[in-house]
């Protein structure tokens, strides 16, 4: 019988032996937040710590191409479309702005037919077969646990997959990036939009996005679920009534951190529609020093100009210190 000692032995053996192997990229979420490390994605290497993604690579240009889908709501197929159209369009990123699944259950009170959890692992999954940064965000509709799970499972593949409500800051090449997980209102006038074990995002949340900023030196985004408050008269979050519903205390603090853009969704029919925080509108194609987008969604919609689309996403393109959006349909 093997005695004491022995097992004292092993056990220090098998210690030494996994403490100098070290964390590899099968490690869990939570490990891969503790332990700072470098990964390489699409050519491009980038070092993860602090809750912290910095790109260590550098490139001679100042530009900068963002895929941006929102309000995705299981639509695995249409994301598959878009991450390809991403692909000939040479986006160097793609980030996911909340509402990956359905959530039937928050939206009508009826049962998922698809579980919330699979809905986002599937829809995960297929835009990190891209092999791009996938740089995602909840919105209102996830579950923190289902939301936690999935992400914990797809970046076991497919460690491209960069989940911002643990690496708040991305220090980009040439645009940077600070998130703010979840959605402002929790509920209204007894209509609830975030689950009970939801994100929510607080004032306390909403003004660390001053510490979050401090020391990025190119031009930063937003990413986001629900926009803050524009008074544009049809701006990124304008309802079918004509009320802008974002969130003024969001636009407060974008303009003492000096936040230049953000990336919304969450008011689908708002979807191609940008503006100032003084409410100007900006158009596609145009370049300018701030705005606000709506990036719509990819379930069928009607939206703000009365034109019912099957399926809206977009691409952000970042200049020096302008940006301008294009929207893309699925037709």
């Amino acid at each position: 019988m093997m005695n004491v000692k022995a097992l004292l032995g092993l056990g220090l053996i098998f210690f030494l032996l996994t403490t100098t192997l070290g964390c590899s990229k099968k490690d869990s979420l939570e490990e891969r937040v503790d332990y700072p490390y470098t990964q390489t994605i699409n050519g491009h290497e980038y070092r993860f710590e602090s809750g912290r993604v910095t790109e260590i690579s550098t490139d001679a240009d100042l530009d900068m191409r963002f895929g941006v889908l929102s309000d995705i709501h299981g639509e695995v197929e249409k994301v598959g479309y878009f991450a390809q159209l991403f692909k000939v369009k040479k986006v160097d990123a793609i980030l996911i702005s909340g509402d990956i699944p359905l959530n039937e259950e928050l939206r009508s009170g009826h049962a998922d037919i698809v579980s919330d959890e699979v809905e986002m692992l599937n829809v995960l999954r297929e835009v990190a077969k891209t092999g791009l940064p996938i740089f995602v965000i909840p919105g209102n509709h996830e579950h923190k646990g289902d939301y936690e799970n999935a992400l914990k499972k797809v970046v076991l593949d497919y460690p491209n997959v960069i989940d911002m409500t643990q690496y708040r800051v991305f220090d980009g090449d040439d645009a940077d990036i600070v998130s703010l997980p979840g959605y402002q209102t929790f509920s209204t006038q007894g209509y609830q939009f975030i689950p009970d074990d939801g994100y929510f995002a607080s004032h306390k949340d909403i003004e660390k996005l001053k510490e979050l900023r401090q020391g990025l030196d190119d031009p930063v985004i937003l990413l986001t679920h629900g926009a803050g408050k524009t008074n544009a008269q049809l701006g990124p979050s304008t309802t079918y009534d004509g009320k802008d519903v974002g969130d003024a205390y969001t636009t407060q603090v974008e303009k003492e951190a000096n936040i230049s853009f953000t990336v919304v969704g969450h008011i689908h029919e708002a979807g191609g529609r940008a503006a100032t925080f003084e409410g100007t509108p900006i158009n596609i194609g145009e370049w300018s020093s701030q705005f606000t987008v709506n990036f719509g969604t990819l379930q069928k919609w009607k939206y703000l100009d009365g034109v019912s689309r099957e399926g809206m996403a977009g691409i952000l393109y970042v200049h020096e210190k302008k940006a301008q959006f294009e929207i893309l349909e699925l037709k």
